[in-house]
């Protein structure tokens, strides 16, 4: 039985360690782009936007609409794919997923305190620094059409 229980506890370190699916969704109006500053996670004090991990069973599209919702306050209309990333930061290992969303009229609203301490529309040609990593990717894919990023 001992044996047994050491085995499935292994088993699930083992997975803990496995990288992770980051989905991420951008929003850019007028020549800037919504920017939030992470507070109490992996990443704090960079700036980001809404995203978060893939749920079992769940889409990619569905996985970045829902964090839009639930972190901004946003029904994401249409998607557009920018960029996968590798990333190995932050004491973490993530495949990370970025998309451009489509929030026309709306305008996001931080509804997760605990997890960002202040945002806005900034000018993408003067962006707050540091930038999370997977917001860097997926705004340099934004501006150049690249669609891979390997990691650093």
């Amino acid at each position: 039985m001992a044996r047994a229980i050491l085995a499935a506890m292994a088993l699930e370190s083992a997975e803990s360690m496995r990288p992770q699916v980051g989905v991420g969704v951008i929003f850019v109006r007028d020549g800037k782009v919504f920017l939030a500053k992470r507070h109490g996670a992996h990443g704090e004090d960079t700036w980001a936007s809404a995203g978060g991990h893939l749920e079992n069973g769940e889409s990619l599209e569905e996985c970045a609409r829902r964090e839009a919702m639930e972190e901004l306050g946003v029904t994401v209309g249409e998607l557009e794919f920018l960029c996968v990333s590798n990333i190995i930061a932050y004491g973490k290992h993530y495949v990370d997923i970025e998309f451009l969303g489509d929030i026309t009229g709306q305008e996001p609203r931080l509804m997760e305190p605990e997890a960002f301490i202040d945002s806005g529309w900034f000018p993408l040609d003067r962006l707050p620094e540091p930038l999370f990593r997977a917001m860097r990717y997926a705004l340099e894919s934004y501006g150049t059409g690249q669609y891979y990023y390997a990691g650093d």
